[in-house]
């Protein structure tokens, strides 16, 4: 039983959800037009979420949905990492004027 909490499905959800607050903190940073799309994008990965946590499911559906909370975040995390480039290369110009 220990073991199972320890490596099992509820230790790879509560990474997930980690993972979710930290972007939702580097989200809730940013400007307004950028922020409210990648807010709405967080609140549709949390649903799913909850639904891990809160429901039992069998291992393929807890597998399927967990694949797929994983690949939101990367997206949320690659948008994030897209607009600091942006926004750091913007500055950098400036600066060369």
């Amino acid at each position: 039983m220990f073991l199972e909490k320890l490596f099992g499905h509820k230790r790879r959800i509560r990474k997930l959800r980690k993972k979710w607050d930290r972007e939702r903190e580097k989200a809730l940073k940013l400007n307004e037009p950028l922020r409210s799309n990648m807010l709405k994008k967080l609140d549709q990965i949390e649903l799913n979420l909850r639904t891990l946590e809160e429901q039992r499911l069998h291992r393929v559906e807890l597998a399927r949905i967990a694949k797929e909370v994983e690949i939101d975040l990367e997206e949320v995390k690659a948008m994030l990492d897209a607009k600091d480039d942006f926004s750091a290369s913007r500055n950098i110009q400036e600066r060369a004027y």
